[in-house]
């Protein structure tokens, strides 16, 4: 590859809340449940007894390294918990300079009250029809704006989730980006297709998560929980070498932390936050591979043509090394 090429990367980050109630979302939350607070601070801003860990705590890393990032904030809930926790979000991540794109967990429709939609959850977008996802997107829609995000570009189905209707009810939309296609979790109907780069389908961009080999006849995709540093940083500079287009790695809003349960606060998840820091310095190192890019700044007009491009592979020593970190972590 020229020293000319670099390779787009998408830093984004799932961010969401999950009620502390429990066999939620299976039975729906006491109607007497207004107050969010523990699930902000755990989820969000990542409380525990040795610091925040959490978006603020994000941003500031990837700020000090000059490194920007997607945040896919899912909208739905604030149906349920009022529209101030959700503009605190956006806030959040749009002063830190950083994009606001949506996110949808199919878990809060128990607590919508829409004739148009279900009356009870699911935990995949791709299990509702067209026309139902195209009513839940643009509830999302409404909820963001509301919130203070006026304009949304890309899109991402909660769990990997969507599927070909799905892109179809983001055209209806006016979202012109989708990512929830990850080869590791193909939850549902993409006609076949196993997608490795950005390929326009039924006019939107479907810009899927990265993944790479490593064990034989098996592929990881590329989320800092589910990966060792040396990994991802094989994955990144084989995919610089073979001239890939894109790059997206996920991390969710609360991946820096453990959350213990009932009684149990929530602890700093010490071998997520080394990666993240190492990945953060490793892609502010070397801007000459490697541009962290956002989806609102892609020439959708004036996209190049991707062609398919090689897999990619991890060396097997990180992905040992990986098997053993998660093993030791598991204990601390």
């Amino acid at each position: 590859m020229s020293a000319e090429h670099v390779l787009r990367v998408f830093l984004t980050v799932d961010t969401e809340l999950w009620p502390t109630v429990p066999d939620w979302p299976s039975r729906p939350l006491p109607a007497d449940k207004a107050d969010f607070a523990d699930e902000i601070a755990a989820d969000i801003h990542g409380q525990t007894g040795a610091g925040a860990f959490g978006l603020p705590f994000q941003i500031a890393g990837l700020n000090r390294h000059g490194l920007r990032a997607s945040y896919f904030v899912e909208a739905l809930f604030a149906a349920r918990a009022g529209p101030a926790p959700l503009a605190h979000i956006a806030a959040l991540v749009q002063s830190g300079g950083h994009e606001v794109q949506l996110h949808l967990h199919t878990e809060w429709l128990g607590e919508l009250d829409d004739p148009e939609l279900p009356p009870s959850h699911c935990q995949y977008l791709s299990e509702l029809p067209l026309e139902q996802q195209t009513v839940l997107i643009r509830k999302g829609l409404a909820n963001l704006a509301a919130a203070g995000v006026p304009r949304v570009q890309a899109f991402r189905a909660g769990s990997y989730g969507g599927n070909l209707d799905t892109l179809r009810a983001l055209a209806r939309n006016g979202i012109a980006i989708d990512s929830s296609y990850n080869a590791a979790f193909v939850n549902g109907d993409w006609g076949g297709r196993r997608l490795a780069q950005p390929q326009a389908i039924d006019g939107v961009w479907e810009f899927p998560i990265a993944s790479f080999g490593d064990f034989p006849g098996h592929a990881r995709h590329a989320q800092l929980c589910a990966c060792s540093f040396g990994e991802m940083r094989d994955a990144l500079q084989g995919a610089w070498r073979a001239g890939w287009y894109a790059f997206v790695i996920v991390l969710h809003s609360f991946e820096l932390v453990k959350k213990r349960g009932a009684g149990r606060p929530p602890t700093p998840h010490r071998l997520n936050i080394r990666r993240f820091e190492q990945l953060c310095a490793f892609l502010g190192q070397h801007r000459e591979r490697f541009r962290t890019s956002l989806f609102s700044e892609l020439p959708l007009d004036a996209m190049p043509a991707i062609p398919p491009q090689q897999a990619v592979r991890a060396m097997w020593f990180n992905s040992l090394r990986r098997v053993a970190e998660q093993g030791w972590s598991r204990f601390r």
